[in-house]
């Protein structure tokens, strides 16, 4: 794969510029994008096709340490060679680290996802992904107590059934219960380590080798509440199999995930998942209730990032056509106040429409930046002016001539 941490140190992509080209690629990909839907939905018929092309693709991301490191924990579960295990650094040249953060409490770990690289600190740094170990009490203690309970009878009827576990006392089999959290936590750092490698192949895969399974997960995630889909489906499965308890907690696990990643990412508010919640089942509605007492929403206003595509109104491609015809002919960043102004009085665009969306949908389609001040507060100027009243200037008359001229042409032309 190419090497993306390497490039990205001489580059600072943008998630807007990102999200802009996800959108540019789901309007040239309509039907591929809506197959991907459809084999999402399969899955609650049974049909895992899709989700195993994601693991697919997602265990080629993977590093090779990372697969390495797996290996070495199956070995390890098994009991197979023993002593290669012992000589092997079970986590390639993070292992050190690992083990410094687990003896030593106050230092975490630091990843950048950007650069990929890994620092040991002593305190939380901003623009990090910060993560610490803490001690198996501490873990143990954090659990669900439906999750411990689970857990403890799980792990009491295996040590029945093996020869000797039987004679433990309370305190050891509490023991267990705790070295057994302790394991999960060196594995949850382990992951947490190569998590740069893993986007930077993930990168490679959209923006280099622009796969479109890759395109159409973050499409579906990041704009199409991929998220909350996903626990609807998860609630479809438990209306339509048999499940244990053991299955119940790990779709309320999955659900608590889906509500904390999307708030997160901005991608769902708690309104969206209360929403959400009142289509389920009782047991899905306590936890998504559940999570949301616990998470912060996302204050302020959102960023919409829409390409023109999904703006427009008409025919789309004649009506682009005008746009880069415009853009040739004007180039001053001002006359983009004109030009939305003209689509919005010929009902190409709609005019509860911001004008920054509109810039930035510009920007992406013209590969060209505009200063966005002057045009977005001429914009507010003539929004709501009725262009029809006596000379106000030659700024004034130039203006009303290019709009009356290319809302025109939009009417006839689109």
């Amino acid at each position: 794969m190419i090497n993306f941490i390497e490039r990205i140190k001489s580059y600072s992509p943008k998630k807007e510029m990102a999200d802009m080209a996800m959108r540019a690629w789901k309007s040239a990909h309509e039907e591929m994008y809506a197959d991907f839907c459809k084999r999402m939905d399969a899955v609650a018929k049974g049909d895992v096709s899709v989700l195993m092309d994601m693991y697919l693709m997602m265990q080629k991301c993977t590093p090779p340490e990372a697969l390495m490191m797996y290996d070495w924990l199956s070995n390890l579960a098994n009991g197979k060679d023993i002593q290669n295990i012992a000589n092997q650094q079970w986590a390639s040249q993070y292992t050190e680290t690992i083990a410094q953060c687990i003896t030593n409490k106050r230092l975490w770990i630091g990843v950048s996802i950007k650069m990929g690289t890994i620092e040991l600190l002593t305190s939380p740094k901003s623009g990090l992904l910060m993560v610490h170990s803490e001690t198996p009490i501490e873990i143990w203690n954090r659990l669900p107590q439906e999750l411990r309970s689970y857990l403890i009878g799980q792990l009491d009827m295996f040590m029945r059934n093996s020869k000797g576990c039987y004679l433990l006392s309370k305190l050891e089999r509490k023991m267990v219960y705790q070295f057994l959290t302790y394991i999960s936590q060196i594995v949850f750092l382990s992951h947490t380590v190569f998590i740069g490698g893993f986007m930077a192949n993930l990168y490679d895969r959209v923006m280099e080798k622009k796969e479109d399974l890759a395109y159409c997960m973050y499409y579906f995630v990041v704009f199409d509440h991929g998220l909350s889909r996903m626990a609807k489906l998860l609630n479809r499965l438990l209306n339509s199999e048999e499940v244990d308890h053991g299955d119940m907690l790990l779709v309320k696990s999955c659900v608590t995930l889906l509500v904390n990643g999307s708030i997160e990412m901005g991608t769902e508010t708690k309104a969206d998942w209360e929403n959400t919640a009142e289509r389920c089942t009782s047991e899905i509605w306590k936890e998504v209730m559940f999570a949301l007492r616990k998470v912060k929403g996302r204050r302020g206003n959102r960023k919409v990032i829409q390409s023109l595509d999904d703006i427009l109104l008409g025919d789309k491609e004649r009506i682009k056509q005008g746009i880069l015809l415009f853009l040739k002919e004007n180039t001053e960043d001002i006359s983009l106040a004109y030009l939305l102004k003209s689509l919005v009085k010929s009902g190409k665009i709609k005019a509860s429409k911001r004008y920054m969306t509109f810039h930035r949908a510009i920007e992406q389609f013209s590969q060209r930046h505009y200063g966005h001040d002057i045009p977005q507060k001429r914009y507010g100027e003539i929004k709501e002016l009725i262009l029809n009243s006596p000379q106000r200037g030659s700024s004034y008359t130039k203006a009303k001539r290019m709009i009356d001229q290319w809302t025109d042409y939009f009417i006839n032309n689109g």
